[in-house]
């Protein structure tokens, strides 16, 4: 039997799955793939993802949850980037920056941490986090909830995790959507494991040659599809909490959410001065 790294190589045109990153974060503020570019990038990445495990039947793939770096490893590495987008954000502002580690931002970090490298300890508010589910990171504006999947989003790309993952920003794919006809805002945002910032800002159907399209709703259920089929994960960063969410969607798509997704509340006010 082939080494699935070659065939992965193959599939993705003898490109490295750190190739393939590459030309993918190459484009991510640019250009889309053509179809077919997705689909070979896309399995490349995910013959990374499941190289320890294979399909447990001809329709179905369990991700491991096998712990990949150890917890103080991570806290260290974590907070050395924290501090360096701390430092980056002083010279932004011209002003000093610090964290704000109150004992609930300090819970969300470790939390989140112990999430991203499969540590099975890992728990939010006293109950367990299920590592094989997405999150769902919610607030209000300003408590730092994206800049913080931003900084776990270069962690675990770094440090080569299978949980890395690409972000998205659903109300600029709602903005090109409506200035474009041409502008495909589903099928790159189906791909691979994913990070959707600014959910909830804008909701209800976009006009597409004619016919109504609600962005959300179309992402969301290919997504919940690949998540039940092979374990693809989703993340949403929202300003809205759950109850909010329940009333502005429809109640599938809130239970859509609700089954990919374990919630993550990043208390107080807004931050920013």
């Amino acid at each position: 039997m082939q080494d699935l790294d070659e065939i992965a190589r193959k599939l993705a045109g003898n490109l490295s799955p750190d190739q393939v990153r590459e030309r993918w974060e190459a484009r991510e503020n640019g250009a889309m793939f053509a179809a077919s570019e997705i689909g070979e990038a896309e399995r490349a990445y995910w013959q990374e993802v499941f190289k320890e495990r294979g399909p447990t039947n001809g329709l179905f793939v369990t991700r491991s949850t096998r712990q990949e770096m150890d917890y103080e490893t991570a806290r260290r590495k974590v907070w050395a980037l924290m501090q360096l987008r701390a430092a980056h954000i002083s010279d932004l502002q011209n002003a000093p920056f610090e964290w704000e580690m109150t004992p609930d931002f300090a819970a969300a970090v470790r939390a989140l941490t112990k999430y991203f490298i499969n540590d099975p300890t890992a728990e939010y508010d006293g109950k367990p986090l299920p590592l094989a589910k997405g999150l769902f990171v919610y607030g209000a504006v300003g408590t730092g909830k994206t800049e913080l999947m931003l900084i776990f989003e270069r962690f675990v790309r770094e440090n080569k995790l299978t949980k890395a993952f690409h972000f998205s920003s659903l109300s600029k794919t709602y903005t090109d959507a409506k200035a474009n006809a041409d502008f495909d805002p589903i099928a790159p945002n189906v791909c691979f494991d994913r990070c959707f910032d600014e959910f909830g800002r804008y909701v209800g159907p976009v006009k597409r040659y004619g016919d109504d399209l609600d962005i959300n709703e179309a992402i969301l259920e290919q997504r919940y599809d690949r998540f039940k089929r092979y374990g693809q994960i989703t993340h949403l960063i929202s300003n809205m909490d759950t109850n909010e969410a329940k009333d502005k969607f429809s109640p599938m798509l809130f239970d859509r959410v609700r089954s990919m997704c374990t919630g993550i509340y990043f208390k107080g006010e807004s931050k920013r001065k």
